[in-house]
């Protein structure tokens, strides 16, 4: 009984040790796990962010929280793509943008064009907000409404924890790939990021698993993400490590 018992309180020990070993060393090794940057769309993203004279990582940070990278992500608002847009936001983006012929559905089949969408859109938003990148993000997630409110103190629920995601997701992705626009040749980065201690250096250990774990559900008003981790995706990368 004894010996069962010492057992058990090892073996606790054990698994206590581990659990402090991997929160301490979680960002050198998940940390482009947890925020992927898949290959495929890093040009789009460094084409569109210096189109529209933004910064990649708020774009990528964007990306991140609408969708999680998901080309085919769909709300129960009906908004579709990367950077969901809800039909009505999407003609209007295309007719300014001279896209044509346009059908709201063309931002799934093509990614690359829900890049460029999302880009014009929060560069616009920042211009009429005077550079204020939280109520562009406030505006972005919940619309002109959504940022009268916060001005005067009372934001809608959500919003702002939805700017404030976006914001700390792309200075996350900034810590983890670094300048990764200016390369010749883009990496695959969504499975390498860069060296293990330069993200312990780097990387704030609390800020990480804060990011990861909490206020992952982030309520919208017009219900365009979910804000959850994308389980399949996160797995994907792990094991292609």
């Amino acid at each position: 009984m004894r010996r069962w018992v010492k057992a058990l309180a090892w073996t606790t020990v054990g698994l206590l040790g581990l659990g402090v070993l991997l929160f301490i060393i979680g960002p050198a090794l998940f940390a482009s796990v947890a925020y992927p940057l898949p290959r495929e769309y890093q040009q789009a993203v460094c084409d569109e962010a210096k189109n529209f004279n933004i910064e990649p990582k708020l774009l990528a940070g964007l990306i991140f929280v609408e969708s999680r990278w998901n080309p085919n992500a769909h709300s129960s608002a009906a908004a579709g793509g990367l950077t969901q847009f809800i039909p009505s936001t999407a003609r209007a983006v295309a007719k300014r943008l001279g896209v044509e012929p346009f059908e709201p559905n063309d931002l799934k089949k093509k990614p690359e064009l829900a890049i460029k969408f999302g880009a014009y859109y929060i560069e616009d938003l920042i211009g009429n907000y005077g550079g204020n990148k939280t109520k562009a993000l406030i505006a972005y997630n919940g619309g002109n409404g959504a940022v009268i409110g916060y001005e005067q103190g009372f934001p809608f629920k959500g919003t702002l924890a939805y700017a404030n995601k976006v914001l700390s997701t792309a200075d996350m992705y900034e810590k983890i790939y670094g300048d990764w626009c200016s390369r010749a040749d883009l990496p695959d980065l969504s499975a390498k990021a860069q060296n293990p201690t330069d993200l312990l250096k780097t990387i704030n250990i609390a800020d990480f698993w804060k990011n990861l774990f909490f206020n992952r559900d982030i309520p919208t008003n017009d219900s365009k993400s979910s804000g959850s981790i994308n389980v399949d995706l996160f797995w994907k990368n792990l094991l292609s490590n």
